[in-house]
């Protein structure tokens, strides 16, 4: 539609959804790949689903290539998701989850947290061991204070 470059940008789209964190977004997309629905991350679904979107979502001109008859993805946007097997970067993954950085209180490495924690003990309950807690999508070791399991894009 020509909203955002992206889909993932969208912060209405299903996917962007499923992408922040909803359980239900994420098992209606595993649901219309074809995959277990449980299966989002074990099934490579976010990958799956992105790989189709910039497939089937690319711009489409003209037999001349001058005019566009299908408004949506470049071809070098598809091309460039494609090769990377629709996985997002870990600073795209950062991005997609603000809220880590405004409702975590605290974001970075292990030791950081910790270090973090310690400092504020007053603060967290007394049945609280630790103060790292991992961030689920990410692959790079990132850590917050608060332990955000489902959070659509920019909402709480």
């Amino acid at each position: 539609a020509g909203l955002v470059k992206d889909p993932k940008d969208y912060r209405w789209c299903g996917y962007a959804e499923a992408l922040g964190g909803s359980r239900r977004a994420q098992r209606g997309l595993c649901k219309a790949l074809g995959k277990p629905v449980d299966g989002w991350k074990s099934a490579a679904a976010a990958e799956a689903y992105r790989s189709l979107l910039h497939t089937d979502g690319r711009e489409i001109k003209d037999a001349q290539n001058k005019h566009v008859v299908r408004q949506g993805l470049s071809t070098e946007t598809a091309r460039a998701v494609l090769t990377e097997k629709g996985k997002l970067s870990t600073a795209e993954l950062i991005r997609l989850r603000v809220r880590y950085f405004t409702d975590g209180l605290a974001l970075g490495s292990k030791e950081f947290v910790e270090g973090v924690f310690e400092s504020q003990r007053e603060l967290f309950g007394p049945r609280r061991k630790s103060g790292a807690r991992r961030l689920t999508e990410s692959s790079a070791p990132f850590y917050t204070l608060r332990s955000l399991r489902v959070a659509p894009i920019g909402d709480k």
